[in-house]
């Protein structure tokens, strides 16, 4: 029995082996790119745009009697300026929770779970009708083993005057674990506010 055992090792430490020296995924809430579309683009490096924005707490909405972000959303990234990827592509669908303390969750519909699906954030209110988002998401290689690096999501978003859709702007930065920008992919959003009378919705 024990030279049985022995005997198993090395088929293990090469399945082990194959395992850690997998491929990275395209990482980042955003970056996978779906099954259904060819993943034939490579995600260019670039600089990315930071875009400065007074604090201005939501409770002023109220106050002005204009419709507030805080709410469930399913929201559409298309990417368009995007180094190596068409104008038009979706490459996420996502439902968001904004919440009234200035939090934000994000889980992407297009994104395997063991990558990593799941982006935490902050927003703040930036004028009439128009809003700041930061978040991060923590990205991992196809295995769900190994950690790529953070992803940072930006978005500038403006609720229309009704307070059920939102559009705007994103950017998506993936950094390896040593700084080194990977990624930088950006577009157009667009979401639609879930309420109770809310059915059925494609995921993309």
């Amino acid at each position: 029995m024990r030279s049985g055992n022995w005997k198993i090792v090395p088929a293990l430490s090469v399945l082990v082996l194959a395992i850690m020296v997998g491929p990275y995924a395209r990482a980042g809430c955003g970056l996978y790119s779906p099954v259904p579309h060819p993943a034939s683009w490579q995600p260019q490096i670039a600089s990315p745009r930071f875009v400065l924005a007074a604090l201005i707490l939501d409770d002023e909405a109220a106050n002005t009697h204009e419709p507030s972000i805080v709410g469930t959303w399913k929201e559409h990234w298309i990417s368009e300026g995007s180094e190596g990827i068409p104008d038009g592509t979706e490459f996420d669908a996502s439902y968001s929770q904004w919440h009234s303390d200035g939090t934000e969750i994000n889980v992407s519909g297009l994104r395997l779970p063991l990558t990593g699906d799941v982006c935490l954030g902050e927003w703040i209110r930036t004028g009439a009708r128009t809003y700041r988002l930061n978040h991060f998401g923590v990205s991992y290689d196809s295995t769900g083993l190994n950690i790529v690096g953070p992803a940072r999501i930006q978005q500038s978003l403006t609720i229309d005057p009704k307070g059920n859709s939102t559009s705007g702007t994103f950017t998506v930065d993936q950094w390896d674990e040593s700084g080194n920008l990977l990624a930088h992919i950006q577009g157009k959003v667009t979401g639609t506010r879930v309420t109770m009378e809310t059915g059925f919705q494609r995921v993309e």
